[in-house]
């Protein structure tokens, strides 16, 4: 068996057909070679197999294997949706499944794609959003299948990768600072002697939760002051902790009324196995948010509007160092149990102390410009296959700076400042031109890493992520041609446009006479 390198590399691409229609610009085979690709793991590709037995042969690459798991309407959303597709070097993989949760309602939204290579197999995943907490069991329930089955390749003798967006923060880290958790009513005055602000905020705590509490929410219309255009939104309203009467707005504009509803929401938050959303814990909810749990900046905001008083940095600092993750506690359990039992985060054991490396961003705001996002994209690998064969080859992307300090994050990012963002007139984020799409290839320069690939915005508002293995056993035998394999390939029950012209014509029926 030979033994060769292998990069890896994870994407959501938020729709496989408008990325690669930006890609053919530069030519999709060419991505390929100038990130010396090995192994491309898609997520959220948004095609079922009708789509690709149709036409599926525009999504093939010379030199490429590729799999597929397709949402074609059997799960609990409609067709179309989610879909990832595995790109693999041809002669690396051994067989294929669509289908390895081992569950039709989990296995057909078509989230979940194993590829076996070998020494190790692969898990390209789309793991369920929660969506504001109605899908968390299903959720829990997806990722509890998922563990089973990682399990289950280590029984055969396999080393387990699993890669993909994987929909959850475990570290702090993780998360722009504004979006973590803290509970200020465990703050104690005397433990920030050197912080006033933590005092202020320990001493003004009560009647913070009470006008929190006494919010009020109501439709507002914003307007584009170039062009005019109107939204409809939603505020939300309370009165500051003065004798002022009016209330001041807290927060941007909102897109949702539920969303507004549960902001700055101080009862705590909990969903039952029917997806209802309670606010008092039974005995078989789940906890989205506890009681006085808030975001810092949240608590922030409510400081300065309500209380006129504005947080220092070093005040905020100290908020993050005790706070929480947003993503809900049984989903962090489930990742930090995963870790615990023997699987290594790839970019955290390489980069344990790398701020501001996020891999998704809220695009409609622009925050990939000032680097608020979060950190969802993984790749775990089983720990002694990790320490046999992972590299970091040629590390972060620093822009030669501080490759650990926010600033070396942020112009990551935007390729120091090249990246512009969506003007404020409207019309979508700028086009795509040649040098902002070369700025994001390093590997045929540097040579292939573990960690991000900051993709251009344009692609999607996510960037992907990549793994670095060397001298990894290949095997040497050919791709089986099993039922599950096959049913990872619906594309190559279409047609190539060459098809229709090598077609052997055949000749006209002689015509016949007919007795009239």
């Amino acid at each position: 068996m030979e033994s060769s390198d292998v990069h890896l590399i994870s994407w959501n691409v938020a729709g496989l057909k408008p990325t690669l229609d930006q890609l053919r610009r530069f030519g999709f085979a060419n991505f390929f070679r100038r990130h010396r690709v090995d192994i491309l793991c898609l997520q959220e590709v948004k095609l079922n197999s009708k789509a690709l037995a149709t036409a599926g042969r525009q999504y093939e690459v010379d030199g490429y294997d590729s799999f597929w798991a397709c949402n074609d309407g059997c799960g609990n959303q409609r067709q179309g949706l989610n879909g990832v597709c595995t790109f693999v070097r041809r002669g690396l993989t051994l067989s294929a499944d669509n289908s390895p949760l081992g569950c039709p309602d989990l296995d057909g939204e078509g989230r979940c794609l194993l590829t076996d290579h070998g020494s190790f197999v692969l898990f390209n995943a789309y793991v369920p959003n929660a969506a504001g907490g109605p899908r968390l069991p299903f959720k829990l329930r997806w990722l509890r299948a998922l563990k089973h089955a990682m399990w289950r390749e280590r029984s055969k003798g396999k080393a387990v990768i699993l890669a993909g967006d994987l929909n959850m923060k475990h570290r702090v880290l993780d998360t722009h600072w504004s979006c973590v958790s803290v509970r200020p009513e465990h703050f104690k005055i005397e433990e920030s002697d050197a912080l006033p602000d933590i005092s202020k905020i320990a001493a003004l705590w009560p009647d913070l939760v009470s006008a929190f509490k006494g919010k009020t929410i109501s439709q507002i219309e914003t307007r584009n002051s170039r062009n005019g255009q109107t939204f409809q939104k939603w505020g939300v309203w309370a009165k500051p902790l003065t004798d002022a009467d009016a209330p001041v707005r807290l927060g941007p504009p909102i897109e949702h009324q539920g969303m507004a509803e549960f902001s700055f929401w101080m009862d705590g938050l909990h969903v039952e196995e029917d997806g209802q959303i309670v606010t008092r814990p039974t005995s078989t909810s789940y906890v989205l948010r506890e009681k006085g749990e808030i975001s810092i900046g949240e608590l922030l905001e409510g400081m300065k509007k309500l209380a006129g008083v504005d947080i220092s940095t070093a005040a905020r600092d100290w908020l993050v160092q005790r706070s929480t993750p947003s993503s809900a506690e049984a989903v962090r359990l489930w990742l930090e149990d995963v870790l615990a039992g023997g699987m290594v985060d790839s970019f955290a054991e390489f980069y344990p102390k790398a701020q501001g490396r996020f891999t998704c961003w809220d695009q409609y705001r622009n925050r990939r410009h000032e680097n608020e996002g979060s950190r969802i994209d993984y790749i775990l690998v089983d720990e002694t296959f990790f320490k046999r064969h992972a590299s970091p080859g040629a590390g972060l992307d620093s822009r030669g700076l501080d490759a650990d300090s926010p600033t070396a994050a942020l112009a990551a990012a935007t390729y120091d400042g090249l990246s512009q963002p969506s003007p404020f007139i409207g019309g979508g984020v700028p086009p795509l031109e040649e040098d902002e799409y070369i700025a994001q290839f390093r590997a045929d320069k540097e040579g292939p890493s573990t960690g991000i690939i900051y993709t251009p915005q344009q692609l999607s508002d996510h960037v992907a992520v990549s793994l670095l293995l060397r001298k990894v056993a290949l095997p040497s035998a050919t791709l089986s041609r099993n039922a599950a394999t096959q049913r990872c390939q619906p594309h190559l029950s279409s047609k190539r446009i060459t098809d229709f012209f090598s077609r052997k014509d055949t000749p006209p029926l002689k015509r016949q006479a007919v007795a009239v």
